[in-house]
């Protein structure tokens, strides 16, 4: 067995705890509303990252009614885009779709993007 590799009979020899990776950001977004209005897709764009970053995603009513939900865990892509079925709704609603990025049970960034049902997409690219 080669001497360079360390193997490991006593867990006590283990860090206690996995080191924390980076915290990964959103900077930028995307948010297409389909023009049938049944369905959006939510585009966004992360920094760089070691570790597979956890995010949930709402879509929520004015009245602050969470209408439909998603959460990614441990996503592979840099540029994920989730698609949410929407509730009947006419064309026009205003809704706001809201990015929360995770780490260890806590949100460490809320991105909020208005648009509307069957709307124009909306982007922005988000300050550092």
């Amino acid at each position: 067995m080669p001497e360079e590799l360390k193997l490991v009979n006593d867990r006590s020899e283990l860090p206690s705890e996995p080191a924390q990776p980076d915290i990964v950001r959103v900077t930028d977004y995307r948010v297409m509303p389909w023009p049938d209005g049944t369905r959006v897709t939510v585009e966004l764009g992360l920094t760089p990252f070691r570790q597979f970053p956890a995010m949930d995603i709402s879509i929520v009513a004015e009245d602050g009614q969470i209408l439909r939900m998603v959460s990614v865990v441990g996503t592979l892509e840099r540029r994920p885009a989730p698609t949410l079925h929407l509730p009947r709704l006419a064309a026009g609603t205003h809704l706001l779709a809201v990015i929360e990025m995770l780490w260890d049970g806590t949100i460490t960034q809320t991105v909020e993007a208005p648009f509307e049902v069957a709307g124009p997409i909306v982007k922005k690219v988000l300050e550092a």
